[in-house]
């Protein structure tokens, strides 16, 4: 919470800041603001500087507990984390993962799994790698037909979220790089237990973009122009090559750089989409249906665990985790981290949306 000045605007956020709601002067609209605390933090990158960048979820399918936590480093490998927040495992060292999403009931060898997709940036072979999750284990394995997915002709991707068609029932993956571009691929089966993509669209922005987010229910893309807007896209691959902006830079105090962004699913198409706004420490809440109205801005503030700041990728899953976690939370990048190299910070759902937001654990993200 940046400070008004306004001796008389202080008390009065003091006293509503005691009760985890508060109503920052000056903004458009009084925005509501509701300041959590972090209950979870993930164990630190090996790499310092700037090493973390974006998280995923992968929900277990019959045990929440079980569930895992995806995190890049952008200087090496992609880490997997339980729901304690301990490293399990790390995958493909070196190639230099930048953005992660997870893609549930792909059919690959006569079976239907889960998969890790990730942009990566490895000099010799930059593109897009796969894993597969295995659900027994709770392990990833390296999946990637001829051990990258090659994307803009060669170059070299910064974001990545997948999708998957609740009309075809295929599945895809968008990637952005750092002039704007947007490319979207579909996946495939190779034949060989590995997984390849062909592109089928094409898009660009002005200027440099990276954060992404597909709606697999409703058919959108959504992709942050970091110094312009957050753009909705339909996501078919016939769905043209025009969006429109939905939230601007400046508007209910969205400052750039627009980073992460991610969804929160709930019941009959509602929910939330969620961008981090790098340039204030915040993270801006708009309704997932219709015009992506703005709700509400989580402005993280400093308990046990320390707070956010420059934050890249987050993510966020409503469904229940563990015991901890019964209803969701929010995971945000930690760009400067008091307990050493950088991390994520786990945020419950429940701390966030209070009697404002909605909290569904049932609805769930696998075809039903």
């Amino acid at each position: 919470m940046r400070a008004t000045g306004i001796p008389l605007a202080s008390v009065i956020l003091a006293v509503w800041v005691g009760l985890g709601v508060a109503s920052r002067p000056g903004l458009a609209g009084e925005a509501d603001i509701v300041r959590p605390e972090a209950k979870l933090a993930t164990d630190p990158m090996p790499h310092k500087g700037d090493a973390a960048d974006d998280p995923a979820i992968w929900l277990h399918p019959t045990e929440p507990a079980r569930s895992l936590i995806l995190g890049t480093d952008k200087q090496g490998a992609l880490h997997v984390y339980g729901m304690d927040g301990k490293e399990r495992q790390r995958v493909s060292d070196g190639c230099r993962p930048n953005n992660v999403d997870v893609l549930y009931g792909f059919p690959l060898g006569g079976r239907v799994v889960d998969l890790a997709v990730a942009s990566t940036r490895a000099s010799k072979s930059p593109g897009v790698k796969v894993w597969r999750i295995d659900a027994e284990t709770c392990a990833l394995a390296d999946a990637t037909a001829g051990g990258t997915l090659p994307v803009f002709g060669g170059g070299t991707p910064y974001g990545l979220c997948t999708y998957r068609s609740a009309k075809t029932g295929k599945a895809f993956f968008f990637v952005v790089d750092a002039s704007g571009r947007i490319e979207q691929h579909e996946l495939q089966d190779a034949g060989d237990g590995t997984v390849k993509a062909a592109t089928v669209r094409e898009m660009k922005l002005s200027s440099i973009a990276e954060g992404c987010v597909a709606d697999d229910e409703l058919g959108f893309l959504y992709v942050g122009e970091e110094n312009v807007g957050i753009w909705r896209f339909a996501a078919e691959p016939e769905g043209g090559t025009r969006g429109v902006c939905i939230a601007k830079v400046g508007e209910h105090g969205l400052a750039a750089d627009i980073e992460g962004l991610t969804l929160y699913g709930a019941a009959g198409g509602k929910g939330y989409l969620i961008a981090s706004s790098q340039g204030s420490n915040t993270f801006l809440v708009y309704t997932r249906e219709g015009d992506n109205r703005y709700v509400l801005t989580i402005d993280p503030k400093e308990g046990r665990i320390d707070d956010v700041s420059d934050t890249d990728g987050i993510a966020v899953t409503n469904r229940p985790t563990s015991e901890q976690f019964p209803a969701g939370f929010l995971i945000a990048q930690d760009g400067s981290n008091r307990g050493g190299n950088q991390n994520f910070k786990l945020y419950d759902w429940r701390d966030i949306a209070g009697t404002r937001l909605l909290v569904d654990p049932e609805w769930t993200p696998r075809r039903r």
